[in-house]
């Protein structure tokens, strides 16, 4: 039987560096941020739901979604933030479910580890063997978010502020993961971890 994950973190913790290891060592990954752009794609009801709700400026001239002029409007304000989850959320979900119902019926012995930002948020724990969190201090995560996305400290704290904390993260998965040492270290940590899976 397969075994699923579901994986989470905050924004900068490196889920993406700790996806390609889990890669690596030969675990098949997915990772819900590539859901949440299809979803949006030219031509989908989620862009089109989007547009009718915030306005066609947040359109680029090709027709294609400009993210980080949505992604200012939504991360300082809760309420536009609550609006746009209620349009993309469902349609996310509905993708990622078909893709873990796909990964329960495969009879190999799989390990497969779904990366979703907002894993306890949207309750999608049910559906996986375990959680993982990863872990981060916060100054080093506001310092990658900074780097990451070239934007101001302020800028930075608002995105962070408007998720779930790290800490609850922690305290709600079954396992986590500290990334804020090495890449060796955490190549290290990985490879215990799946012993323990």
């Amino acid at each position: 039987m397969s075994k699923i994950y579901g994986l989470t973190g905050g924004i900068a913790a490196g889920k993406t560096t700790i996806l390609n290891i889990f890669q690596k060592l030969g675990c098949k990954i997915y990772d819900a941020d590539q859901v949440a752009r299809i979803v949006v794609e030219p031509g989908t009801t989620g862009l089109r739901q989007i547009t009718k709700q915030f306005g066609k400026s947040i359109l680029l001239s090709d027709g294609t979604l400009d993210r980080k002029k949505l992604g200012r409007i939504v991360f300082s304000d809760r309420r536009q933030l609550k609006l746009l989850t209620g349009i993309t959320g469902p349609l996310i979900r509905k993708k990622i479910l078909k893709m873990i119902d796909e990964a329960k019926n495969d009879q190999s012995q799989q390990t497969y580890i779904f990366e979703i930002q907002l894993l306890f948020e949207s309750h999608y724990q049910e559906y996986f063997d375990a959680t993982i969190a990863v872990y981060v201090d916060h100054e080093i995560q506001l310092k990658r978010l900074i780097k990451r996305n070239n934007i101001t400290k302020q800028a930075a704290e608002d995105k962070i502020n408007a998720q779930m904390s790290m800490e609850q993260k922690r305290e709600l998965a079954d396992y986590w993961i500290d990334n804020s040492q090495t890449i060796d270290d955490l190549e290290k940590q990985i490879k215990l971890l799946l012993k323990q899976l």
